[in-house]
């Protein structure tokens, strides 16, 4: 300060949420990054980690409807994932999972992609992130999805897009 006086419009002006919001969306890919990952794909969506205390990371996402136990299979099938019957100390009651006699998927291969399925009552959501850093999405997560989705084009009328509800969920119209 050595004999300057302070200049009040030097200071820094404070952000608005807005602006705080997207320096949290935008911190690891920018916009444009972003609008041509979703150029090149068709139904997963790039998700940010909701942060703090959460422990989860970002993701490419999509979500499958599924209101019955004869759709779970049919699911199941087309992504020729195992139905694995649920033991007495399993934790498939979690989430208000609806068919309790049924694992989680969790890890899962396919089509040679290493997905990260959960389910919910009315949906499955499925998840790609970098396989060496979990929770990021990263280009190689990006041509992961890509080799993943020809095999989703028969559940396509199952899909709920955005998979989540909610601004953690890139939309592009949204930005343009």
């Amino acid at each position: 300060m050595w004999g300057r006086k302070k200049n009040k419009q030097s200071l820094h002006k404070p952000l608005s949420e807005q602006q705080l919001w997207e320096r949290y969306f935008f911190e690891r890919h920018s916009l444009d990054t972003l609008l041509e990952w979703s150029k090149r794909l068709k139904y997963f969506r790039y998700c940010r980690a909701y942060g703090g205390h959460v422990g989860d990371g970002d993701s490419l996402l999509i979500a499958i409807r599924i209101q019955s136990e004869q759709e779970l299979h049919e699911v199941f099938e087309q992504l020729d994932i195992p139905i694995v019957l649920a033991s007495d100390s399993s934790t498939s009651t979690t989430a208000n999972w609806r068919y309790p006699q049924i694992e989680h998927p969790k890890h899962v291969m396919i089509a040679g992609v290493k997905a990260f399925i959960w389910m919910y009552p009315d949906r499955m959501k499925l998840s790609i992130t970098n396989l060496e850093h979990p929770v990021e999405v990263t280009a190689t997560s990006v041509v992961a999805a890509e080799q993943l989705e020809p095999f989703l084009a028969p559940l396509a009328y199952r899909m709920i897009d955005p998979p989540q509800d909610d601004r953690y969920c890139f939309r592009a119209e949204d930005w343009r």
